[in-house]
């Protein structure tokens, strides 16, 4: 760990895998790609585990502390040598489980497409095939996340695909107001 951050280099990432933990501080921003042990000029890096060895991710956010376990964490870079945005997978084998990752996105994260969601029932696996949806954004702990949710209504099996999102046109005045009551930018 270098400044709160867990780092990504070959051994960083050795070591994230056997510990099962990573850490982000997203308390301080931009967050250029060397904070996390990156070239400047890196195009990002992806780190996937089995899904029974989960990797437990603890976000340090301005208003508290997030934590998700995943088994795949994803780093994309953006302009200047900065992080745009970390993907953080989140994978349900039955979608049923997926009831209070749907309410903490609400709440925790403060996604407002999702302040009335319907809990998902057995009838989710209809057999009825994949299909994707974008429940906006929710800026509730302070640092702005986006989310994908891939259902497979054939095999019962639901991802969420968390992105924290660290570019500044998200941090205005402006963006976090309508984030907050939209869920939009």
């Amino acid at each position: 760990m270098v400044n709160g951050n867990s780092q990504f280099t070959e051994e960083g990432i050795e070591a994230i895998k056997t510990s099962r933990t990573a850490v982000f501080d997203f308390t301080t921003l931009p967050m250029p790609m060397t904070a996390l042990g990156l070239p400047e000029e890196s195009r990002g890096t992806f780190v996937a585990t089995d899904s029974d060895k989960l990797i437990t991710v603890t976000l340090n956010t301005p208003r508290g502390v997030v934590e998700m376990k995943t088994d795949t964490i994803r780093i994309r870079p953006g302009a200047d040598h900065i992080v745009d945005h970390i993907d953080i997978f989140i994978n349900y084998p039955d979608a049923q489980d997926a009831n209070p990752e749907i309410d903490r996105a609400a709440n925790e994260l403060g996604f407002p497409l999702l302040a009335n969601a319907k809990p998902i029932g057995p009838d989710f696996k209809d057999g009825s095939g994949e299909e994707q949806w974008y429940p906006g954004f929710g800026n509730k702990t302070g640092a702005v996340f986006s989310a994908e949710i891939l259902s497979n209504h054939t095999t019962g099996r639901m991802t969420f695909i968390y992105s924290v999102h660290l570019a500044d046109k998200y941090y205005t005045e402006d963006a976090a107001a309508n984030i907050a009551s939209t869920g939009k930018p």
